[in-house]
């Protein structure tokens, strides 16, 4: 193999990794996704927020569920990957992650992770040929789609109340809740907290540098992306040390010190984040479809526990075209860290014993301590069954204040090796223009 060569296979295997980088401004916010229609500005892709959808006509027709336990799903990130080398129906093509948030979901490890992709060939409907200040085509209301106001899904109805669009009554009852109608932003930039809605920020993309050398400079590039000549050019700067201890490695994973030490996958799923300088907070791997070879070179999928792990039988082939399925992307523990930055802000002021008032606490107590003290013949028939919905009840607001929220070790995503679909809209299909794939969850180590 000449050295070209050599060249060429390191490209093709070199594993792309997605760091975080908060917003500056509405924007720069304004540019991530496809929130512009000048799709040479699109490049990575977006955590938390509302999703941008790139075909804004076909959407899908609700909110998108747990196939699990039925609840609905929140938007985790999106990612722009065209794949017009395979096919020219995906000169654009973007995967969107939603994830399950109730905690009775965290061991499984399909269903609670929902991936739905779509594209576009170059010519299209949605977006302008030159750049063009007053185009609209590329947002959902321009195809006289509503949006939910909350989530960024579709909005089934429209509230007399509120006057606002809402993809399901969960939705609507929640911004009611946490938005203050006399103090609403003029932007998302400075939204309400709203439970659903995980922290946003742009997903930028880098190589892997090779094991061994120096990252530094990649971290640097990350961090004045968006900000030029207010830096100065100190190496030893803590604004540019992105280096992380392994405590702090080990609470973004959820990794207690024994499972760290006595599961050689998890000790090699550390021992690969942390072998390079300043990529330790990597939260996206990608590499499209590798071989067995390219796998075994990448360790890809880098899995973080040597249980819950697929096997080939377990990875359904496209169910659309009948293409094998291969691995794609993977989602990291730490991107729970950025997503979640908002919910442990506001965790003080969502407290069990801010949501319960003190009335309800008092009435279950006193029927808990007739229930545990009386004789039986002196307690009313129906306390216990009234003081266990009582309970119930109280459970319910606990979560209704935001106390559940997604978790997972890895997600790695198999997407179909044809990337089948196009702009067309088949009529009936609840995914409207999206296509699923396919994510295995391995759950946390806690």
């Amino acid at each position: 193999m000449t050295s070209a060569e050599n060249e060429n296979k390191t490209k093709e295997t070199a594993v792309q990794l997605g760091f975080a980088v908060e917003f500056e401004d509405y924007e720069h916010r304004m540019l991530v996704g496809h929130n512009s229609p000048l799709w040479q500005h699109w490049d990575g892709g977006q955590m938390g927020g509302k999703p941008s959808w790139l075909n804004p006509k076909d959407i899908p027709r609700n909110h998108l569920t747990c196939k699990c336990c039925s609840d609905p799903l929140v938007f985790v990130c999106q990612l722009y990957c065209p794949c017009d080398d395979i096919t020219p129906n995906a000169f654009h093509r973007s995967f969107y992650v939603f994830a399950c948030a109730n905690n009775i979901c965290d061991n499984e490890t399909t269903g609670t992770i929902r991936v739905i992709r779509t594209q576009l060939p170059e010519d299209n409907s949605y977006l302008p040929e030159e750049e063009n200040e007053c185009w609209a085509m590329h947002i959902p209301e321009s195809w006289g789609v509503n949006i939910c106001k909350v989530c960024g899904q579709r909005g089934n109805g429209k509230c007399p109340v509120q006057g606002e669009y809402f993809c399901g009554r969960h939705h609507q009852k929640e911004y009611k809740k946490y938005v203050d109608k006399n103090d609403e932003s003029s932007n998302d930039q400075d939204s309400p907290f709203m439970p659903s809605i995980l922290t946003s920020s742009e997903l930028v993309v880098e190589e892997e540098p090779p094991h061994g050398k120096d990252a530094k400079s990649g971290a640097k590039s990350r961090s004045t992306m968006f900000k030029s000549g207010d830096l100065d050019d100190d190496d030893s700067d803590e604004e540019f040390d992105r280096n992380l201890e392994q405590g702090d490695l080990n609470e973004m994973t959820g990794a207690g010190p024994e499972t760290v030490t006595k599961d050689i996958v998890t000790m090699n799923f550390y021992d690969r984040i942390n072998k390079i300088p300043d990529v330790n907070t990597q939260c996206l791997r990608y590499l499209r479809w590798p071989d067995k070879e390219q796998c075994r070179e990448t360790v890809t999928p880098l899995w973080i526990r040597s249980d819950y792990t697929p096997n080939d039988e377990n990875i359904p082939s496209c169910e659309r075209c009948g293409a094998e399925r291969r691995f794609e992307f993977q989602l990291m523990p730490q991107m729970l860290h950025y997503l979640l930055k908002d919910h442990q802000m506001e965790s003080s002021k969502h407290k069990p014993q801010n949501v319960i008032n003190k009335k309800d606490t008092e009435a279950v107590r006193a029927a808990s301590t007739i229930l545990e003290q009386a004789p039986p013949e002196q307690v009313p028939p129906d306390l216990a069954s009234t003081t266990e919905k009582a309970v119930e009840a109280a459970r319910a607001k606990i979560m209704e204040g935001g106390g559940n929220v997604p978790d997972w070790g890895v997600v790695s995503v198999y997407t179909c090796t044809k990337s089948c679909g196009g702009m067309d809209f088949i009529e009936g299909e609840e995914l409207g223009a999206y296509i699923e794939e396919f994510a295995w969850k391995q759950p946390s180590l806690d």
